[in-house]
């Protein structure tokens, strides 16, 4: 249990650091294109799409980190003092939401109909470039699985936590 905990807290450090990287990335990508816009009169063709990616990544990686510190939109607070069973219930309808919402996502990230392989997202994405960077598309969507598999690693370090502390 102590292993999933921790695990969970070196996961997140490194996320907040690559998020810090994305945005930063981002703001500089930004930057250098309105410079070369509005400085050169000649704009880059790749920045937009770099600073897209920045974006994707840095906000979804920075979605996990906000999991974590339980700063993401919560639809009921329970307060410390609340009932055991009403605790209870709030880590359940958390844990059947997650399921509920990432499972689907994971399965067709890695597999289409019928559970081929070749029609899943990832390897779709696989068989794309992006036109300005020449990026193959399935590095730049592999944060949705990998999002999602890291918010899951923090929910069960949660649900590890409470049982520990109860």
């Amino acid at each position: 249990m102590r292993l999933i905990i921790q695990a969970s807290a070196g996961v997140d450090r490194a996320c907040l650091f690559l998020a810090k990287v994305a945005l930063v990335g981002m703001v500089l990508t930004v930057l250098l294109q309105i410079w070369a816009r509005y400085g050169f009169d000649y704009p880059f063709v790749w920045t937009e799409e770099l600073a897209r990616y920045f974006m994707v990544w840095g906000g979804l990686l920075g979605a996990t980190c906000a999991f974590k510190r339980r700063l993401d939109p919560t639809v009921t607070v329970l307060s410390d003092d609340a009932a055991a069973w009403r605790k209870l219930a709030g880590r359940m309808f958390l844990s059947l939401t997650l399921v509920i919402f990432f499972v689907p996502v994971l399965y067709h990230s890695f597999f289409g109909p019928d559970m081929n392989v070749q029609r899943g997202f990832l390897w779709r994405s696989s068989n794309r470039v992006s036109p300005g960077l020449g990026l193959n598309m399935a590095a730049v969507g592999s944060i949705v699985p990998l999002s999602c598999l890291i918010t899951l690693l923090h929910l069960v370090a949660r649900l590890t936590n409470q049982e520990t502390r109860s």
